[in-house]
């Protein structure tokens, strides 16, 4: 189980707020991976969700939850500008709907860099990361280096939503029968101005043809809407008695399926714009999905779903009406420092092909046809943007291909899985530890345990006999004569064994239901890997549970494999998985040592170019037990002496890695 932080606008009214909620959501699709803790922030001037659904109490669960959380996160999901970005989590994954312009400014290609991923909602969100480039001055004004993105950054779009909507009829009242509709924020990105202007100079005698006005300023308030409703108001009455036209201006906070609700009015025909640009372009595409012809330029994020495959599938075609457009700089009042830079340019939709087309829109011969289009985009976007593929797109970019295929290989690919462990001295522990260890989610289908009992002074045999009843397919257990040692003893164990992966799992250690399971689904899907493992919680108290324990999110945190590194520390220590041909290629554990064994064998394997792989996951709770080998501090010197010796016999062997 991955503990993820999503940092973001989660409960806001925006469109980073419902970038965040699908972040969210996609998250939740895959609980068996992800633990989420949310981490709300506020976006602008934008109102706050207050309805009280099981998802926004849900969301609530998990901003309550982060208050308790102590340690580092495995993943942060940040969900804002890049200005915000920042190194928080062992994997730190950007998500943005970037700018709507054509370049990126140098301050967030330089927190692109800092980020391990970066994921974005279009293709031209891409595109505005991947072409910007800034050269880096010395202080002569000399070019020293080229800035430009380095991270790997993927594309995932939103996911259409299955919504009732609202019947308006009654509600709205609109006198024309025909009615086009734009919704945005007023500003100067949306160009929502010049949409109503060459509306009405393209209607300006027509009684019926009406334009429905959905838009804000700053907020909801009613201050907003009276500054709004008289900006509207001056701008039409310099038409005077000419206009017949209607402009509906509607403002306030409305539903979802209010909002759909418009979308699916039976007197609004088209949905049009004028916009510059957009990162995504949501209400654009909650009307195309919803059926309604599109009316738009043919510029920016909106063209990863206004354009669908051909019938004869060679190639895309365009699925809406077309605006034309120049690319020019961006206004001087859209210049944002350090986001929107001055010198970079979005489209400028052209007045005389915007009236052209919503002229022909409006035309009923022409009209038909841009139903059937309309149609065919509404089909097309309801196949490739269903929220089950969407959900895995997101799942995929955040884990990498790889590490999301090994999430998916079935339990019944999963070879058989040997665990080790040796029983001395545990009748503290023998009774947990059999209950930890058969809960594991492949237990019964995958796995055997093999219990060896060195000569133990305990009375384990009376839990195990109990545990071999219950499961006689799985448990084989073993008593010696004499103690050979913990090495001598998983020696025995192995020999025993008939499982392709082996583990060992210690009396007083405990796992995550799955830790198993998702340590042999990553061996299992890295072939060219001999070895996995992950970290562990710590406790301090013994017999604790992986749900219900003392650590407090103190964790046991190791590095990502190479030689190097494991000269210096044994990052598998409690939590291996490693295949059985390990033996037959770099033989068996050195029984002379009684503390250093394990990593005298993973170094010797290492050293002849046997390949590890971390999990970046928490799922052990490794019990710092007072009394055990390793952490009884009236061995430390011998054990000290063991470490050093085994550190000097590889100290000076190299490997040539391939870290790729």
């Amino acid at each position: 189980m991955r503990t993820v932080l999503l940092k973001g606008p989660i409960l806001s009214k925006s469109g980073y707020g419902e970038h965040a909620r699908f972040v969210y959501r996609s998250l939740k699709s895959r609980s068996d991976i992800f633990d989420v803790y949310v981490h709300p922030i506020t976006w602008g001037q934008s109102a706050w969700i207050m309805d009280d659904t099981e998802e926004t109490r849900d969301i609530k669960k998990g901003i309550e939850k982060l208050k308790g959380f102590q340690g580092t996160f495995d993943i942060s999901l940040q969900v804002t500008i890049p200005n915000e970005w920042e190194k928080i989590a062992k994997y730190d994954v950007g998500i943005t709907a970037g700018v709507e312009s054509d370049k990126v400014s140098a301050p967030w290609l330089q927190k692109v860099n800092e980020m391990d991923k970066v994921i974005v909602v279009s293709e031209h969100a891409k595109q505005g990361f991947t072409s910007s480039n800034y050269h880096v001055m010395d202080n002569d004004g000399k070019p020293v280096s080229l800035l430009k993105a380095e991270t790997d950054i993927d594309v995932v779009g939103y996911p259409w939503k299955n919504i009732e909507p609202t019947d308006l009829s009654e509600k709205i009242n609109l006198t024309t029968e025909f009615n086009f509709l734009t919704i945005s924020q007023w500003g100067p990105r949306k160009n929502i101005v010049n949409s109503i202007k060459w509306f009405v100079d393209e209607f300006l005698h027509n009684k019926e043809v009406g334009l429905v006005v959905k838009t804000h300023h700053a907020n909801m308030s009613l201050i907003d809407r009276r500054k709004l409703k008289s900006g509207i108001s001056n701008l039409l009455e310099t038409y005077g008695d000419k206009r017949k036209c209607k402009i509906y201006f509607l403002h306030g906070s409305m539903s979802e399926e209010e909002i759909h609700g418009l979308y699916h009015h039976p007197k609004i025909k088209a949905y049009l714009t004028t916009t510059h640009g957009e990162g995504f372009g949501l209400p654009l595409f909650e009307a195309a999905y919803s059926g309604l012809p599109v009316i738009a330029p043919g510029w920016s994020g909106q063209m990863d779903f206004l354009r669908a495959p051909k019938e004869n599938g060679k190639g895309k075609e365009n699925l809406f009406t077309k605006v034309k457009y120049n690319l020019q700089p961006v206004q001087k009042e859209a210049v944002w420092k350090d986001v929107v830079d001055e010198d970079s340019k979005w489209a400028f939709a052209e007045e005389k092909s915007f009236k052209k087309e919503i002229r022909n829109s409006y035309e009923a011969r022409r009209y038909g046809i841009k139903e059937k289009q309309a149609k065919r985009l509404k089909d097309w976007i309801c196949e490739e943007f269903a929220a089950d593929i969407q959900n895995e797109k997101m799942v995929r970019s955040i884990l990498g291909e790889k590490e999301f295929e090994n999430e998916n290989i079935a339990i019944n690919e999963l070879p058989k899985i040997s665990i080790i462990t040796s029983v001395y001295d545990g009748d503290e522990y023998i009774e947990d530890f059999l209950e930890d260890i058969t809960r594991q989610t492949i237990f019964t289908e995958k796995c055997e345990l093999i219990l060896v009992n060195p000569n133990s002074p305990g009375n384990e045999e009376e839990v195990i006999n109990k545990y071999l009843e219950k499961f006689p397919d799985n448990i084989v257990y073993h008593k010696l004569d004499k103690d050979p040692g913990i090495y001598g003893t998983w020696n025995k164990a192995i020999e025993l064994s008939s499982g392709e992966f082996i583990t060992n799992a210690n009396l007083d250690d405990r796992k995550s239901l799955n830790s198993l399971e998702i340590h042999a689904r990553t061996l299992f899907g890295n072939s060219d890997v001999d070895l996995v493992y992950s970290d562990m919680l710590v406790t301090d108290k013994p017999n604790e549970t992986w749900e219900e324990n003392s650590s407090e999110g103190r964790r046991y945190n190791t590095p990502e494999f190479s030689f190097e590194t494991l000269k210096m520390i044994n990052m598998p220590h409690a939590s291996p998985m490693w295949r059985r041909n390990m033996h037959d290629n770099y033989g068996y554990f050195d029984e002379k040592y009684r503390s250093a064994g394990d990593w005298e064998l993973w170094l010797r394997s290492a050293s002849k170019g046997s390949k590890f792989k971390k999990i970046n996951q928490v799922m052990n709770l490794y019990y710092f037990n007072p009394t055990g080998i390793s952490t009884n501090p009236d061995n430390f010197d011998w054990k000290r002496e063991e470490e050093l010796e085994v550190r000097n016999r590889y100290n000076d062997i190299a490997v040539e890695e391939d870290n790729k």
